[in-house]
Order: structure tokens, then C-alpha cells, then sequence
């Protein structure tokens, strides 16, 4: 072998030598701990290789065995196993000085991924950072393959637990597919799905077709698409379900929903925070839903498709069904777009709604009981207010007994900021009513404390109640305060509305400083009049199982026949007097009727069914024919039966005290009435009585006491059963001289008493008494005695009839020429009483009269002349104030 040749073999020795000591050096132990301490640097896990080794040859192939990656420090075992890892190198490339992978081959791959209840995962420190340069392995083989992988998915925050099988069908790393089949279990729910997963590396995009699952009962399908090639990621989805119960997953708490809302009273800005998160995302949703299950509410055959373009959501179409108990569906289409800017919400909705129960579709968001919403809706949101156009819906809440109808706008000119004007009826506690309001923005309605503004006016039929105030949430009506005005034609007529037995009164015209705050309704500085008297003072009413209403109130002048519809009798409906419609149809029929005491069925329920306290005061009473001067009363009603102790009447310059028991109780009312009269002057009650030529000489005051037990349901029932006594006195005094004469019809000694001025004569005394026995009253005492004649009467006044039938006679004390001296009559009824004279002896004394004028003259006065004697007839004074201080 000569020099030349044996240095060739000597060279190629050398590099065989060195190529076996270089494979001897990748195969051997050391080289696998320096691959392992390599991708440990990489991941910051652990990796361990548990064997490798190269096929030598054309091309070349790296061979891992049983690699493992450890696991975050709290979790066991590896989060990653590969059974094994081949990795096929192309040797042209690799002798040029650059690294080539032809193809990558993983067998037997398991990936375990943990989530713990505080939401962290085992992956967290792997995705912490973005790899550096250095990190980065820009090489993707040309071909790439797994085979029976492994992806354990493992939630205990959620209760989910997943295992997914995945495999490679082919090895085309440009459309990258992976064949998916998974089981596992959602909380209680058993799990399953199947799909075929398509990654295209070089474009960052991702599809998902022909999904099919099931969880539980409910079954899913449909195609995902994820693009991460774009500026902006984009998910295009089109899925179908038949159902799926959110409940039982734990996305919907009503209690941290509740609290939530609570926290956030500017919930636009919590949906606009919601919206800035989905800025760095792009989507098309196509989804359609037989069942959704929410916060224990149901929507049926649910379709909607929305885009989500920079930052904002277009909602092309959501359409829903509600499905309560056995009732037919209800129906929801929404159309519009909502985004985030300057972290406030922006939105345009249109929608239309078909007996939508907001109760059902709100509950997520903790709003408590809302009731159902029908109509058009056209609304957009801007600045934190929600704007109306065009908007007409129907609103019921049967848990607050409302319903409204109604159109709306909004209105920014003339209010201070932004008012919604709502327009339209509807009914509360079946009461029906019309309103004309400014209110403030709806969304406001979502913060529980916020005052919530509102002005206008409302009607129901003839009353009006105008209100400038601000309310915490209106319809529940928690709280309320502000001024108001209320007019109307009788309080009463509020009864149902208030649930407050309210009385019945002549039209009133009311105005003062309303709140109102838990059940407690309070007007302060209340002014304003009924019928055409005038009333100011406090009032008070708490609402409840048991309604209460104090009061304390005082009127400048009072019209006493004002109070009388509280009785069931008719006010005055003459020119000048106010009375509504009604109570002027009452003093028809009780013309028509001739009657005093109206048979109307009072209302013992409301009586039974509320508490009163009243303290009342009238400077100035004024009533036909009788000379009442003021009044002052403290009322107390309390389960159904009250005391009105003290009652205080001034009388003709006297007094009236009174103490009146009332019993509703039973089913008839029944009760007691005593009454005291001190210091009366008969002088004003004459002239009140339309005599005020009489009353101008007529001096002395009258005492009296009365005491009587009442039953019945109606004031004639009560009048028709009255039981009891009324006695009256008066010692002493002056009686205008015709009345005097006239009274025994001393025709004579009137007329000379005219011609000589002398207009008094001396009142010695006067007793009355009538006993009153199931409605009949008998006069069982009438005395009168004057210095020139003594007078009795007697007689009944039938109450049930109201109709009396009562004679007086005069008996003169001292002669007296031109005497008639023929018993009075008093009869008829009450209403319209008749004052005669007994004719007999009239007629006989004429006749004798008649018979002296013919026989001679002077003869015909014989029979008008009254020989005197009358100081003996009668009781006398001295008894008769005995049996009255008895």
C-alpha cells in the first residue's frame, strides 16, 4: 500500500472512529439527561426521559421513550406523559448546518390539566410569560402525528371531570386534524362529545366539525371555527342543542345575583364592563335552542344570531319563548346593538314582546318580582339614560295589583336631564286610573335606594292627584316623598284604592307634603277644603294588615251640614252649596221620600277593619237654623269600636258636651250617646229658627241632658230603634210678648201689647221631656210658665215614621178679653212639619159668638173671654225643677 492510499485509510479510520464516538455519545445516558436539562430550561418544569435512541440512516430519526413533565408543586403526578416521541431529521439539510424536521411522532400522549376552586390551574406559570427568542422552536415538521393521546381535564371549582381521547387520522401538518372523543361528568350530569379538529399551524386557525354531545339529557351539535391569524381573534360558531339547564351548573346564584345588584347601581356600566372585555375578540354566533334553563326560569325554542365586531355586539336576531305552567307561549323578538365606550353602555334595541314575565327573564340579574311586559319596545341607551321612541306597551304586576298601558318618549327639553313621558291607564287593586307622567330613566329603577323622580298627574274617574316628588322603587312603592295635590268628589272613593275606610265627605280639594316610608304614608302641612268648609293639619296612615290613620286637624269655618254624608244623609245641595253628583241625587230621594233619616247601609266592614285617631277643632260652625258656634272633638277607633270623648259644641252662646260609644262589631252597629246642655241662649236659637223679631226680646238660657242607646245599620235603623231620654229646663228669663200670646192665641193681649210698647213678658220656668222607646219618643213632660199664662203639651214623635203628632195648650192667669185659648197641633212629619189649631172649640165659640151678636152685641165677646184661673193648672215650677235635678 503505498504512502498515499494509507494515509486515506488512516483519515477514514479517523473519521469512522469519530462518527462512532459521536453516536456512541448521542446514544449514551449522558446525552438524554443533557435533552432533558435542555427542555426542563425551556418549560420550567422538570422533564425526565426514560429512554432514547437513533435510527441511523437516510433520513435520520431521534427516538424519546417515556418522557414526563412534572406538575405544579400542589398537584401529584406528571401533567404530562408521552410514551413516545420520534422526531425524523432530514440528514442533507442537517450536514448544511440547519435542522430540518421531515416528520413528529408522539405515541401514547397524556396531558392532565387542574383547575382548584380559587380558580387556579397547573398550567398557570407555563402561560405566565411570553417566551423569549431563545425559547421560541420556529421548526414545524412536515409531517406530524399522534397517536391515542390523552387529555384529562380535572375542575373542582365547577365539579368537572373530563377525559378526552384525541388522535391524528392523517399526517398533513398544512390541515393539521385531530379526531376528539370525550367523556366525563359536569356536576351530576354524565358527559360525551365527539368531533373532528382541524389546526392550520401557519395561519393560527382552528375548526371544530361535526361536533355531536351530550350532557345529561341534552344533546348538541354544530361547527366552531377559531381564527388566531387575525389582528383580532375571531370565533364563528353555528350550534343546535335541544336543551341545556344552566342551573344545575351553578352559573346563575339569585343570591349573589341579588347582591350584585345591590353593589352595582349603575348596572350599564357592569354591562359595558362586559362589552370592553370582548374588545379583543371577534364572533359570529348562529345558535338555536329547543330548552334553556336559567335562575330556575325557562325559554323555549330560543334563536339567536349576533356578530361581535370592534368592541360593538350586533343582535341580527333573538327570538324566545316563555313557557309558564299550562299557559299558552310567550314570545320575545329582539333586534339591535349594544357597545362599551368610555366605560358607559351604548345601545339601540327594538323589540316586540308578547306577555313577556320579567320576573322569569330578569332573574339573573336579582331584581326581585317585575311582572309582565307586552308591546312594542324602541329604546336606546346613552350617558347612563335610557331614551324611548315610539314606545307602546301593556304592564302587569298582579303581586302589586297594577296594570298599566301606556306610550312612551323621552323628554330632555324643560327637565333636568333626561325624563321618560309616560302616557296612558290602568288599574291598582282593580281601581281603574289615567296618568300623565314625567318619570327618570328606567335604568335608574335598577339601584334599590336611589330615589327615583316623578311628577305629573294622575286620575281615577273624578279624582286627581298631581305629585312632584321622587320615589325608591316606584312600583313596589317603598318609599315616596314630595309635593301633591288631590282633589276629588268624595274621599270615600279612595277606600278600595288605600284599603283605608276613609269617610264620606263632599268634593275636597287637599294639597301638602307627602311621604311615605315603610307602610307609613305621612302628609304634613295638609290645607285645603270639602264641601265649603275648610280643613288644615297632619295626617298620618299606616298601611298594613290593620290600616291606622291619626290626624290632627282644624278648620276656620266649618258648613255643618258638610259632615252629614259621613251619616248617610244628604249635605246642602242648594245655590252656593258644593255636593257631587251623587249626594244631590240623595237629597232628591229623601225629598221625594220625605224623609230626615235615609235607610243607606253604612260600611260596618271598613269600619271593623281600621284604626283611627283624630283630634279635630272647627273655630267657626255655622248650620241652618240652629246657632252652633264651634266644635272640638278627640275620635278614637280601634277594632271596630270607638269613643269620641270629649265632643265640645258651642250652642248659642252655651255649651254642648258629649260622650258618644260606637260598636261596630256585631252586625249591627250599637252604641251609647250622652249628652249635657249648659248655658243655651234661647234668644239665638230663636233667631236661628227664622224668628229674629222674636229673638230680639226674648232673654234666658236653657240647660238639659240627654242619654240614648242606639242599634242598627243605617241611620234610620238607628233612629227606627233609639232608645233613651232628653230632658230640657230653663229658669227664669223674658218672652217676647206676641210669641207669648200667640202661643194660647191671645189675639187681644198681642194686639194691645203692640199698641201700648210693651214687648217681654217673664218667663218663670219651662220643663220638656221625652222617653224615647224603640223609636217611638213620648212627651211625658212639657211646662211652661209666664206671668200672664201656664202651658202643657203632650204628644210622640214616632222616629221609624218621622212623623209627630204633639198639642199645646195655654191656660191664661188672669182674665182675658178676645181669647181663643184652643189647644196647638204639631203634626206631620218631621221633614215637613204642620202647626194647627184644634177647631172644635174654635167653631163653638163662634157660633156662640154669632148667636150674642144677633141676640144683642155686646154679648158676642162674652164667649172670647178667658176668666182667668190658669196659675193653677200644670205642675208648677217648683216640681218641675225638682224632677229635673233628679
Amino acid at each position: 500500500m503505498n504512502k498515499v492510499a494509507r494515509r486515506i485509510v488512516i483519515a477514514m479510520g479517523a473519521v469512522l472512529l469519530l462518527l462512532a464516538a459521536v453516536a456512541l455519545f448521542l446514544e449514551s445516558s449522558w446525552f438524554r439527561g443533557w435533552l432533558a436539562g435542555q427542555a426542563s430550561e425551556q418549560l420550567g418544569r422538570e422533564v425526565e426521559i426514560g429512554d432514547h435512541g437513533i435510527d441511523w440512516g437516510l433520513p435520520l430519526t431521534l427516538r424519546l421513550d417515556e418522557v414526563r413533565i412534572a406538575n405544579a408543586p400542589w398537584a401529584e403526578d406528571p401533567m404530562a406523559r408521552l410514551g413516545e416521541l420520534t422526531v425524523t431529521l432530514d440528514v442533507g439539510v442537517l450536514l448544511q448546518g440547519k435542522i430540518e424536521l421531515e416528520r413528529l411522532a408522539i405515541e401514547r400522549p397524556e396531558v392532565v390539566v387542574l383547575r382548584r376552586e380559587d380558580g387556579t390551574t397547573n398550567l398557570d406559570d407555563l402561560l405566565a410569560e411570553e417566551p423569549t427568542e431563545a425559547q421560541e422552536i420556529p421548526l414545524w415538521p412536515k409531517a406530524f402525528h399522534i397517536d391515542r393521546g390523552r387529555l384529562v381535564y380535572r375542575d373542582t371549582g365547577q365539579d368537572i371531570d373530563l377525559d378526552i381521547a384525541f388522535a391524528t387520522p392523517g399526517e398533513s401538518v398544512q390541515e393539521l386534524s385531530l379526531e376528539l372523543l370525550g367523556e366525563g361528568r359536569l356536576q351530576d350530569d354524565p358527559l360525551e362529545f365527539q368531533g373532528l379538529l382541524h389546526l392550520d399551524v401557519e395561519e393560527r386557525r382552528g375548526v371544530i366539525e361535526a361536533f355531536q354531545g351530550s350532557i345529561g339529557d341534552s344533546q348538541l351539535s354544530g361547527d366552531l371555527a377559531l381564527d388566531m391569524g387575525r389582528d383580532v381573534p375571531r370565533l364563528m360558531a353555528e350550534l343546535q342543542a335541544d336543551e341545556l339547564d344552566l342551573d344545575r351548573w351553578g352559573l346563575f346564584d339569585e343570591t349573589a345575583a341579588e347582591e350584585e345588584a345591590q353593589e352595582e347601581a349603575e348596572w350599564d356600566r357592569h354591562v359595558a364592563r362586559l362589552l370592553e372585555g370582548l374588545k379583543a375578540f371577534e364572533a359570529d354566533v348562529d345558535l338555536s335552542l329547543g330548552r334553556l334553563h336559567y335562575a330556575g326560569q325557562s325559554l323555549h325554542d330560543l334563536a339567536v344570531r349576533t356578530t361581535l365586531e370592534e368592541g360593538r355586539l350586533t343582535i341580527s336576531r333573538l327570538q324566545a319563548q316563555q313557557q309558564l305552567e299550562e299557559e299558552s307561549p310567550r314570545s320575545l323578538n329582539v333586534q339591535g346593538w349594544l357597545e362599551s365606550e368610555d366605560q358607559r353602555l351604548l345601545a339601540e334595541l327594538q323589540a316586540e314582546l308578547d306577555r313577556i314575565d320579567l320576573t322569569a327573564a330578569l332573574a339573573p340579574f336579582g331584581f326581585g318580582p317585575l311582572g309582565t311586559l307586552n308591546g312594542s319596545l324602541n329604546t336606546r341607551v346613552v350617558d347612563g339614560g335610557l331614551l324611548f321612541e315610539d314606545t307602546a306597551l301593556d304592564y302587569q304586576a298582579q303581586h302589586w295589583g297594577l296594570s298599566l298601558s301606556f306610550t312612551a318618549d323621552t323628554r330632555t327639553e324643560g327637565v333636568e336631564g333626561q325624563r321618560i313621558h309616560l302616557v296612558g291607564e290602568g288599574s291598582y287593586e282593580e281601581e281603574p286610573f289615567e296618568f300623565d307622567l314625567l318619570i327618570g330613566s328606567l335604568l335608574d329603577l335598577a339601584d334599590p335606594e336611589a330615589p327615583y323622580p316623578v311628577s305629573g298627574e294622575l286620575a281615577s274617574g273624578e279624582t286627581l292627584l298631581w305629585i312632584d316628588g321622587s320615589a325608591v322603587q316606584p312600583f313596589a312603592l317603598e318609599s315616596l316623598e314630595g309635593s301633591a295635590r288631590l282633589e276629588g268628589p268624595s274621599l270615600a272613593e279612595l277606600t278600595e284604592l288605600t284599603g283605608i275606610n276613609l269617610p264620606e265627605l263632599p268634593p275636597y280639594h287637599v294639597s301638602g307634603y307627602v311621604s311615605f316610608r315603610e307602610n307609613l304614608l305621612s302628609v304634613d302641612g295638609l290645607e285645603g277644603t270639602f264641601g265649603d268648609s275648610d280643613v288644615a293639619g297632619d295626617v298620618s296612615i299606616r298601611f298594613g294588615e290593620r290600616p291606622k290613620l291619626w290626624a290632627t286637624l282644624v278648620s276656620r269655618q266649618l258648613e255643618a251640614d258638610d259632615l252629614l254624608p259621613m251619616l248617610g244623609i244628604s249635605p246642602g245641595t242648594g245655590p252656593g252649596e258644593t255636593a257631587t253628583p251623587e249626594q244631590q241625587q240623595w237629597e232628591a230621594q229623601e225629598r221625594r221620600a220625605a224623609m230626615l233619616f235615609p235607610d243607606r247601609d253604612w260600611d260596618l266592614e271598613a269600619l271593623r277593619n281600621t284604626d283611627i285617631v283624630l283630634d279635630y277643632e272647627a273655630a267657626n260652625v255655622q248650620a241652618e237654623h240652629v246657632p252652633f258656634e264651634d266644635l272640638a272633638l278627640a275620635l278614637e277607633l280601634e277594632q271596630g269600636v270607638m269613643i269620641v270623648e270629649p265632643l265640645q259644641v258651642g250652642l248659642g252662646g252655651g255649651e254642648v258636651r258629649a260622650s258618644w260609644i260606637m260598636d261596630s262589631r256585631q252586625a249591627a252597629i250599637e252604641g251609647d250617646l250622652q249628652l249635657a246642655l249648659d248655658q243655651v241662649n234661647l234668644a239665638a236659637l230663636l233667631d236661628e229658627a227664622g224668628l229674629p223679631e222674636v229673638a230680639r226680646d226674648t232673654l234666658g238660657r236653657i240647660g238639659g241632658r240627654g242619654d240614648f242607646r242606639y242599634r242598627g245599620r243605617s241611620m234610620h235603623e238607628v233612629m227606627a230603634g233609639l232608645d233613651g231620654e232628653l230632658e230640657l229646663a230653663m229658669s227664669q228669663g223674658w218672652l217676647d210678648i206676641i210669641a207669648a200670646e200667640l202661643l194660647p192665641l191671645n189675639v187681644a193681649n198681642a194686639l194691645v201689647a203692640a199698641l201700648t210698647g210693651e214687648d217681654q213678658v217673664q218667663l218663670e220656668c219651662t220643663y220638656v221631656r221625652f222617653a224615647i222607646d224603640r223609636g217611638l219618643a213620648d212627651l211625658t213632660r212639657f211646662f211652661m210658665a209666664t206671668e200672664i199664662a201656664h202651658f202643657e203639651g203632650a204628644g210622640a214623635v214616632d222616629l221609624e215614621t218621622e212623623r209627630m203628632d204633639l198639642a199645646f195648650q195655654g191656660h191664661n192667669i188672669d182674665p182675658t178679653l178676645f181669647t181663643g185659648n184652643s189647644p196647638v197641633e204639631l203634626q206631620g212629619s218631621l221633614r215637613d212639619p204642620e202647626v194647627n189649631v184644634i177647631t172644635e172649640e174654635l167653631i163653638a165659640r163662634g157660633a156662640l159668638s154669632l148667636l150674642g151678636a144677633i141676640v144683642a152685641p155686646p154679648l158676642a165677646i162674652l164667649p172670647w173671654v178667658d176668666p182667668g184661673g190658669g196659675e193653677q193648672v200644670g205642675m208648677g215650677c217648683e216640681r218641675a225643677f225638682s224632677e229635673f235635678e233628679e
